[in-house]
């Protein structure tokens, strides 16, 4: 089981959700899947790299892309990296068979917003997509303890849990400023301290932390 954590996910009229993966059958099923829970999403299907980046570009309000690790011809992370640089803004969830600590780690340094891993059961998946269509981050419980384990709960300011908020997305400081309003420069100093606060030393030591720190609160549904 997983932890989820809200982010103020960007929700429209109409999300956009992309597959990226190289098996039409899994794609398939993804497909399914999503549509099972997110009835008005459009969905678009990619099996390369090359492709993503394509439709990236033709839809610039892709609010999320599921990707495998293992794409034929071509490493995940680098696809990631690769769709990050197109996509900057892009909610880039990993699904992957792989469970290995180190791989979820360098997927989130690499921008991902969530690690969902083939291997859970059926249930579990479908909760992990419905956490990360509602706008969320899940990662699996692998990952938690690589956070200082005798971090005290800071008290942040409006602008650090702002920052925080946008690292948990996978946002580059370009695109958190943006959405702020600020200059690059203030969001950096933000994240510093908010890196000070955390006793972290990266994004991905600062996500993970604010998760286990209860810092990036579950998002309350309606009727909830």
């Amino acid at each position: 089981m997983g932890v989820h954590i809200d982010h103020q996910g960007r929700r429209g009229c109409a999300m956009k959700v992309m597959t990226l993966d190289d098996h039409a059958l899994f794609r398939a099923g993804l497909r399914m899947l999503l549509e099972s829970m997110e009835r008005s999403a459009e969905i678009f299907e990619a099996a390369t790299v090359d492709e993503a980046c394509a439709l990236a570009l033709r839809h610039p309000d892709l609010a999320i892309c599921l990707l495998d690790l293992e794409l034929r011809g071509e490493y995940g992370l680098d696809a990631l990296v690769r769709l990050k640089a197109v996509a900057p803004d892009i909610a880039a969830v990993v699904v992957s068979a792989s469970t290995d600590v180190d791989i979820i780690r360098g997927c989130l340094e690499a921008g991902a917003m969530s690690f969902v891993p083939k291997s859970m059961p059926a249930d579990f998946l479908k909760r992990a997509f419905e956490t990360v269509l509602a706008g969320e981050v899940y990662l699996p419980q692998e990952i938690l303890h690589l956070g200082p384990t005798n971090a005290a709960r800071p008290t942040l300011s409006p602008r650090q849990t702002d920052a925080l908020r946008g690292l948990a997305r996978g946002l580059p400081t370009k695109s958190i400023a943006r959405e702020l309003g600020l200059s690059e420069n203030t969001v950096k100093e933000y994240i510093g301290t908010l890196f000070q606060a955390l006793g972290v030393h990266n994004r991905t030591e600062a996500v993970i932390t604010g998760i286990r720190l209860g810092l990036l609160s579950p998002m309350q549904r309606k009727g909830s």
